[in-house]
């Protein structure tokens, strides 16, 4: 890349002329634009999905909000809530979470991931690792009626970090970031890795009361966990994104290492294989990750990079698009942590919530909050 940095005269056009090329390894796709700006209090937007009616349903956990107390650009926590994005990109509240919707401990809710499942209702990771990391995250159902929310309930509780929801068929599929905390390191032994998986369960289960996880044991795991994951631990953060192909094969993105695996099952739901699908040195993180039916690929959300990557059925990987530290107020990439294809637009949801680590990009919490748009064709 640098070499090309000699040929430009102004060294301040060099971002901007390079996010426009295709250069060799990178897919061919637009310049990010600004689709939305969400209005101020949602300063943390992380997962989206679409509704029947074509809105975009959008999760707005703001875990920002002790950063931007601490340094005095707030002087009151913004509650989460969910946000709809309708087909003229009109942004209107969802749905607001009640006082019976937080966690009875902590008192809080963190919407994360998100999918409508077959029965029409609104199915939701709530991560509480930020507020209390004992297995306090939980699966809520947001009840609607006539596509409308009216009322949450909780249908799985145990999890420490829930993170993405994906639905095949009756079965909701939600990532595990971390099965279990990173033990301590031991001196002339190196690192230990970080375990981190995904669970699947029957919507059927759901009918009786809120499924109760039992802690992980790698000796005696959970029956409803079908796929465990080792990875680095270098940032500590395992098992993010999930997506079903149209074949049904379940894909989950590592976050901390950049690595997509790919779950076959057989005809019965049984877990054939689980295995290592993409993994490649320009792709450093995937976060949220989407399979577009359209021209068959699985879209990355590569937030340490600044990036939205792109995987072909074979598992080969190229950059859709890369930039470098920015507001997004250009709709440029700042911290992408969801992709999400809406027609032939890929959404992209720029969480914007870094902390200190040079593997990260991003490096500040900055107006506005954004939500970005590439044309795919």
């Amino acid at each position: 890349m640098k070499k090309y940095g000699a040929l430009i005269p102004l060294a301040w056009l060099f971002p901007i002329l390079m996010s426009a090329m295709v250069l060799p390894g990178h897919a061919a796709g637009g310049t990010p634009r600004l689709l939305v700006e969400l209005p101020p209090p949602c300063n943390t937007p992380d997962g989206c999905t679409l509704s029947r009616a074509g809105d975009l349903i959008l999760s707005v956990p703001n875990f920002n909000n002790k950063a931007l107390m601490q340094a005095g650009v707030i002087d009151k926590e913004a509650p989460a809530t969910m946000l709809c994005i309708d087909k003229e990109n009109k942004v209107s509240t969802w749905y607001d979470f009640k006082g019976k919707d937080l966690h009875p401990e902590t008192g809080k809710v963190g919407p994360m991931g998100c999918a409508f499942g077959p029965d029409g209702h609104l199915y939701l990771a709530d991560n509480q690792f930020f507020f209390n990391g004992a297995n306090k995250s939980r699966l809520l159902r947001v009840r609607c009626e006539n596509g409308k929310p009216v009322g949450c309930e909780v249908v799985v509780e145990g999890f420490i970090v829930a993170n993405a929801v994906v639905w095949h068929g009756d079965r909701v599929f939600v990532s595990e970031t971390i099965l279990a905390p990173i033990p301590k390191e031991t001196p002339g032994m190196g690192k230990a890795p970080l375990y981190s998986g995904t669970y699947g369960f029957h919507i059927d289960e759901f009918k009786n009361g809120p499924v109760k996880l039992s802690a992980w044991r790698a000796d005696k795991p959970d029956a409803h966990l079908i796929a465990t994951y080792a990875s680095s631990g270098r940032v500590g953060f395992g098992a993010d994104g999930l997506t079903v192909d149209g074949a049904g094969n379940l894909y989950c993105g590592i976050f901390e290492d950049g690595v997509v695996y790919k779950t076959s099952f057989d005809g019965t739901g049984k877990v054939l294989t689980t295995r290592v699908f993409a993994s490649d040195h320009q792709m450093a993180c995937c976060d949220g990750i989407f399979w577009n039916k359209a021209d068959n690929r699985i879209y990355v959300a590569d937030m340490l990079n600044n990036a939205v990557q792109a995987v072909d059925m074979s598992g080969k990987v190229s950059t859709l698009h890369k930039n470098g530290d920015t507001t997004g107020a250009d709709g440029l990439l700042d911290q992408p942590c969801e992709v999400h294809v809406r027609g032939d637009e890929l959404i992209v949801v720029n969480m914007d919530m870094p902390w200190e680590s040079d593997l990260l990009a991003n490096k500040k919490i900055d107006k506005p909050y954004t939500v970005s748009v590439i044309k795919l064709k």
